[in-house]
């Protein structure tokens, strides 16, 4: 039996040690991720929509080589109109590239998606001896090369190149590499598509200010509405719009009747849907995007939309989703930055920034929660005498029974060792006992060598008593119970 527990307690351990490197693991590429988002952000919003286009690409470039880690080097090769590859931006070669350029039949052309290649493993017959010499001193240290094209819609324009002395680069950085290629292309369609249409201009100066939305902290919701308010206004085609999540709408520029849409039934697979009712034509912008609610920006005209418009809304729609991306990222780096990693209850310094946003919530709407904290019983007793595993083990199933037992709105924090803090949100004293008891009953469920048991003590809060003050009143109750529970002595 003792070999048996010997086992379970490596198990543990060995799970334990898991489940600790992969969280920070997943908390480590959340926060990369979105620092190369913000990176992003920072360099686009400061782009001038009528800035040469050879400066438009050396920007992008420094931006591609902040967000890649792995990148020394980098070039932007483009195809000219009279069919010869280019290069139009570089940085950190000792050759000098600007100017360069090949016949276009030999210019490698990437997609859309990024991809290794180590350009010196070509057969070298296949170019000019000058063009191999060349490659040869600009891609001297290089063991791999991350390469994205840039297109202006269906055309291919030219490639982004990042060097790397390393043997290749993470997927990470392909991703956020992708992103900045669909960004720059799509902002190369603009160009090309609105040259002399100033209206247009200014409603993609307008699209590149909502950038500058992503420094503020606001929801999904909220940068939407904004979003959907700057395009409306900046634009002569539109007469209103709509957001909705899912078939739903949830925000309406002051139109009289809402159109219902199904947007399920919808087979396009496009972001940008055309349609026509009633002699209304609508554009439908879908922005989907994994793991969060669907939403669809349906903009009203009385008139057919241009084709040209179509480029603006893509850029509009790309950028859109990248906020969407970068929220996404922030709340799952935030949920697990703000929990603790052994129980998955929610951690004290959690606690602390969310308690004051509660206790305003409390007075504005005159509401009372119930605060609760809890002790594990005899934790001590079950570390010395099963292992710290089996008590680790103990806190885990208290925790999950706590969330099993209590309502979804209702919030677990750890607020140390094997103390816990439980808030019932919106809810009286009156409620609690009961919603103990069934907690204590619930315990009875686990399956460990020994019984689960809690003391506790619990204040109710209404947002007018300090928090302090309620927190010194509930442990003064839980310490009575204890004290209790060892029949009124020490």
């Amino acid at each position: 039996m003792q070999v048996f527990f010997y086992v379970v307690s490596f198990g543990f351990l060995v799970f334990a040690l898991y489940l600790f490197c992969h969280v920070r693991k997943k908390i480590e590429y959340y926060r990369r991720l979105e620092k190369s988002f913000d990176t992003i952000v920072d360099g686009l919003s400061k782009l001038d929509p009528n800035s040469p286009e050879e400066e438009f690409f050396q920007k992008i470039l420094n931006i591609a080589m902040e967000v890649v880690p792995e990148a020394v080097k980098g070039s932007v090769s483009r195809i000219t109109p009279s069919g010869d590859w280019i290069f139009v931006a570089s940085r950190g070669h000792i050759v000098d590239l600007l100017g360069k350029r090949f016949p276009s039949r030999y210019l490698f052309r990437a997609g859309r998606d990024p991809v290794e290649v180590n350009f010196l493993d070509y057969d070298r017959d296949l170019f000019p001896d000058d063009m191999w010499k060349f490659f040869e001193r600009t891609l001297r240290g290089t063991k791999k090369s991350l390469v994205v094209g840039i297109f202006s819609g269906d055309e291919f324009v030219g490639n982004i190149a990042l060097d790397s002395p390393y043997s290749g680069f993470s997927e990470l950085s392909k991703k956020v590499l992708k992103s900045l290629g669909n960004l720059a292309s799509t902002y190369l369609l603009m160009r090309k598509t609105l040259a002399n249409e100033q209206q247009l201009q200014k409603v993609m100066s307008t699209i590149f200010t909502l950038l500058l939305l992503f420094r503020k902290s606001i929801s999904v919701e909220e940068f939407l509405k904004e979003a959907l308010q700057k395009i409306v206004e900046a634009s002569n085609v539109f007469t209103g719009g709509i957001v909705f999540e899912g078939n739903i709408p949830v925000f309406h520029t002051d139109l009289e009747e809402i159109p219902e849409f199904d947007f399920e039934e919808s087979k396009e697979e496009e972001k940008i849907e055309k349609l026509v009712k009633d002699g209304v034509h609508y554009i439908v912008v879908h922005l989907d995007y994994k793991d969060m609610p669907s939403y669809h920006m349906v903009f009203l005209s009385n008139e057919d939309i241009a084709p040209s418009f179509f480029s603006v809304l893509n850029t509009f729609a790309e950028v859109v989703s990248l906020y969407l991306r970068e929220y996404h990222l922030h709340q799952k780096y935030r949920e697990l930055a703000l929990k603790d990693p052994l129980t998955e209850a929610y951690s004290r310094h959690y606690f602390n920034e969310w308690i004051f946003s509660h206790m305003a919530w409390l007075r504005r709407n005159q509401k009372k929660s119930v605060l609760v904290i809890m002790d594990v019983d005899g934790l001590k007793m079950i570390n010395d005498t099963y292992g710290h595993l089996m008590g680790d083990k103990a806190l885990v199933e208290f925790v999950k029974t706590l969330k099993r037992t209590v309502r979804e709105s209702d919030l677990v924090f750890r607020y140390g060792g094997d103390e816990f803090l439980l808030v019932l949100v919106d809810s009286t004293k009156d409620n609690a006992a009961s919603v103990l008891e069934r907690v204590e009953e619930n315990l009875k469920d686990v399956d460990l060598p020994f019984k689960i048991e809690f003391s506790f003590g619990y204040e109710e809060i209404d947002g007018f008593m300090p928090i302090e003050r309620a927190l010194a009143r509930a442990d003064d109750l839980l310490y009575k119970n204890k004290f209790e529970k060892r029949g009124g002595s020490e």
